[in-house]
This record gives structure tokens, sequence and C-alpha cells, in this order.
């Protein structure tokens, strides 16, 4: 992550003999500089804490990411410890229907009209699915972010889909990405990815097409004032 550094005015206290200057405007000045300082490492402070990686983290692809598994993308990470991470892109939405693709589960599925989602390069024929709402208290996975819930068995599809509203509280996605110890870190530390903290409205937005456009710009505005010169991105990615 690119160093910040925040410089601050130094001072020394003006002798009492002859100052002319109020007490009280002496006061004020003090209180707008401490004011001012303060505002400036809560957005650093801000900044900082956007590139933390976590559970729950989004990963906004950088522009300059030509990794066509990766390009525009944005991945919801689902772990992130000393093993490496684990994520699915969440704005990868396909036309296909499960149930078209894998077939084995299409009674299951039943009437269910979301599409699949294309979580990542790995995997491809292994499941993933995001749940919310009443059909989150069925799910023995772990809570991603803010009530949001990950599932991998599909035995527990039937009771899933009893109680979840549609694709809004319930979407499925085929693949998912992984970096190994530290490989993350160092994508994000070149610039190939953004951090930006995730909420369940974001994760099942009804626009998925527009999330990158729309996390990518709001990326744009922070660094654009807080780090013009940062260095070009190197084309890396996960696997």
């Amino acid at each position: 992550m690119p160093s910040l550094h925040a410089v601050t005015p130094t001072s020394r206290a003006a002798s009492r003999t002859g100052d002319s200057t109020p007490g009280l405007a002496r006061l004020s000045l003090a209180v707008c500089w401490r004011a001012l300082i303060a505002i400036a490492a809560l957005g650093l402070g801000a900044f900082a804490g956007a590139q933390d990686i976590g559970n729950g983290s989004l990963l906004v692809a950088s522009p300059e990411l030509a990794d066509p598994n990766f390009s525009h993308s944005v991945v919801l990470v689902l772990r992130h410890d000393d093993n490496g991470a684990i994520g699915v892109v969440i704005n990868r939405v396909t036309s296909l229907a499960p149930a078209k693709v894998f077939p084995e589960i299409a009674e299951t599925l039943g009437n269910y009209k979301g599409t699949l989602y294309r979580g990542g390069p790995l995997a491809p024929s292994r499941m993933l699915y995001l749940v919310r709402g009443l059909a989150a208290a069925t799910v023995n996975g772990p809570e991603i972010v803010d009530k949001v819930f990950l599932a991998a068995d599909p035995d527990s599809l039937p009771e899933i889909l009893r109680l979840a509203k549609g694709p809004d509280e319930f979407r499925m996605f085929a693949g998912h990405a992984e970096w190994t110890p530290g490989q993350l870190e160092s994508e994000v530390k070149h610039g190939a990815w953004r951090v930006v903290p995730a909420s369940a409205d974001v994760v099942f937005t009804d626009k998925p097409t527009e999330l990158w456009q729309q996390l990518s710009t709001r990326a744009d505005q922070v660094t654009a004032t807080v780090h013009p010169d940062a260095p070009p991105a190197r084309l890396s990615a996960a696997r």
C-alpha cells in the first residue's frame, strides 16, 4: 500500500512579552489547527483501512488488470488467513439457468428464476451459494458480511429455496478464485486491486453488471485525491 505522509505545521509558543495577539485569537487558531489535523488523520485512516483485507472485503479490479478471468471484476473475499484467500466474483452474471448447467439439481431448483454467476476460474463444476434473509437460518456455513452466509452443501438447497425470496436472497456461483499465502497482499500492494468494505445490498445488487463501474469510480475519487502519484499497477491476479 502506498505510504501516506501527513505534514503538520510546527510552531513555537510566542513570548508573552510584547505579544499583541489577543489570547482568544491565539486559542481559536490553535483549535482550528487541531481540528484540521484531526480531519486529515481521519481521512487518511479511512483510506488506509479501506486497503485492509479481511473476510467480507470487496476486491475491485484495477482498470489496468487485463487478466480475462478478473478484468473489471468485483470479488467478495470469503476467507483470508495465513493459508491464503478464497473469493467469488459477484458481478459476472451469466444468462444460464443453473438447472441447465447442473441438471442433477434441476428438480431441487424447481421454479427458481435466478441465473448462474461465474464465481471464478477454479473448480467451475463446484457451486457455492450466498444466502440472506430467513433462508440464512438453515445454513451451516460462515457469515461473510452483514448477515450474508456462505453455503456449499447441495443437500441444503431444498430448505434454502423454500425460504429464500428468489435471487434477492439466494445466488449461485460456479467456481471461485484462490490466492496462495501473501499473493493477494502483493497484488493489492502493486495496484491490481482496490479493497473496499462490502455490504449485503452491494453483494445482492440488482445491477451486478454495473457494480465494477460504480465501485471503481468511488475508489478513483479517493486515490486521485490522496495519492495522485501512485505507480502503475502490475498486471497480476489470482489463479
